[in-house]
């Protein structure tokens, strides 16, 4: 995981050399992350509204359904203007390169950057959610956590072995030698897809004791079902994190 970091931070420095884009990257991630937080906060208020919606005023009701249409809405909105916002943010960040690179390798470029921020949004989402397990069930958010940085050591472990097959893959390339599509491209679906089937078994075994600690009376009703939410969630980051990098581990070999 460590060298997984250093990768992505140290590419993160090649594409974007100047502090300014740095930090507008930062925010755009920041934007991402916050994202399914919302989700499950919206998710919280409809699991409330639910179970105990008949013993509110109707003042209050309307009050938690306006926050929670606004909640929705607002999701919406921020996650259209993060996904084609980096469109035009790279284009400015690239203009602003003196670096002279053929269009093949600037096509390569784009692909990666577009990867990095896919990459670094589904982490840092990771992160975000294991906090906001934390405000629900401690115990149950530890658990989690734990999990988070054991597919995410998994991943970075998965990452570096496809960095050098698609190196391999580049030099052969340079070398003139012949590699089949079918290869180039299922190496790197199947180690993908590995990762992802993975992160799902561990994920359906917190699931599991998810329902034992719902059982137990440790968690609430309502707070089971954000986090059978949350974790259905988790699952599907822990798949976008996993395509992501492998993605950008081809990118990245074809770039610099």
């Amino acid at each position: 995981m460590k060298r997984m970091a250093i990768e992505l931070f140290s590419s993160a420095r090649l594409l974007l050399p100047t502090r300014r884009f740095r930090w507008q990257l930062l925010l755009l991630v920041l934007i991402a992350a916050a994202i399914p937080v919302t989700e499950l906060l919206v998710a919280k208020l409809f699991t409330d509204l639910v179970i105990d919606g008949a013993n509110r005023s109707l003042l209050e009701l309307g009050f938690s359904v306006s926050i929670f249409a606004a909640l929705f809405i607002a999701t919406r909105i921020a996650n259209y203007i993060q996904k084609t916002y980096r469109v035009k943010f790279f284009d400015r960040a690239f203009g602003a390169d003196t670096r002279e690179r053929s269009s093949q390798k600037e096509s390569w470029e784009w692909a990666m950057a577009l990867e990095l921020v896919n990459v670094f949004s589904f982490i840092t989402q990771l992160i975000v959610i294991s906090g906001f397990f934390f405000a629900l069930s401690p115990a149950f958010a530890g658990i989690n956590l734990l999990l988070v940085i054991i597919v995410l050591e998994v991943f970075g472990r998965l990452f570096r072995k496809q960095q050098i097959i698609q190196r391999g893959y580049v030099e052969a390339k340079r070398n003139k030698e012949a590699v089949a599509p079918a290869e180039r491209l299922g190496s790197r679906i199947q180690t993908a897809e590995f990762g992802t089937l993975l992160a799902s078994f561990l994920v359906v075994a917190l699931m599991g004791v998810l329902i034992w600690l719902s059982i137990a009376g440790v968690i609430s009703l309502s707070n089971t079902i954000v986090f059978f939410l949350g974790l259905r969630l988790l699952n599907t980051t822990f798949s976008s994190v996993s395509s992501s990098l492998m993605r950008f581990a081809r990118a990245k070999a074809n770039s610099f």
